[in-house]
């Protein structure tokens, strides 16, 4: 985008995100590619009616559902055909604990960090597909959804009871079903 379009995105290092490896700082928190890449979709799709925050959500739907880590980069990578693991969540801890425990890795494996990286490569192809067709009107917005055990937890937690979470993602990822 620095060589075809220059402004603003010249002014951008190429370490601008460096800081979101690891779920952010090392933390385990939202997986550092969603993150760089809704920053991305911010510059490219903002406008007042909401269209960066829609393909962020959109996004974040489809990091959470798609089979990870792709084949698309295998022939980059050390680690080919590595086993596929649906995250169900966009965090990294969640993600990638999810996966090493699918595989049999641990945190500090040269496989793991494979994985990492064809996800973060499979999130930033995703982003250019979904801004590509957005930028020239064919994007159609998914329009995230709550399951329906969360719509469950939501009868207690959400904006007509203690209203305490206003989330999609499935509570059921990290939370025991307290209602059996």
């Amino acid at each position: 985008m620095k060589e075809e379009i220059g402004f603003p995105y010249i002014l951008l290092p190429d370490d601008m995100f460096h800081h979101a490896a690891g779920g952010y700082g090392g933390e385990g928190t939202l997986c550092g590619s969603i993150g760089s890449c809704a920053a991305i979709i911010n510059l490219v799709a903002y406008d007042d009616k909401k269209t960066h925050s829609k393909l962020v959500a959109d996004l974040i739907h489809w990091y959470s559902q798609e089979n990870f880590p792709s084949k698309r980069y295998d022939d980059l990578a050390a680690n080919k055909d590595q086993i596929q693991k649906i995250p169900n969540s966009p965090l990294c801890h969640a993600s990638v604990s999810t996966w090493m425990m699918a595989a049999g890795a641990s945190y500090t494996e040269k496989q793991r960090k494979d994985r990492c990286a064809k996800v973060a490569g499979d999130t930033a192809y995703r982003t250019v597909e979904m801004l590509n067709e957005h930028l020239v009107g064919k994007y159609a917005f998914i329009g995230a959804k709550r399951s329906e055990e969360t719509e469950s937890c939501l009868s207690c937690h959400g904006s007509d009871a203690m209203y305490n979470e206003k989330g999609l993602n499935d509570c059921l990822t990290c939370h025991d079903d307290h209602t059996k």
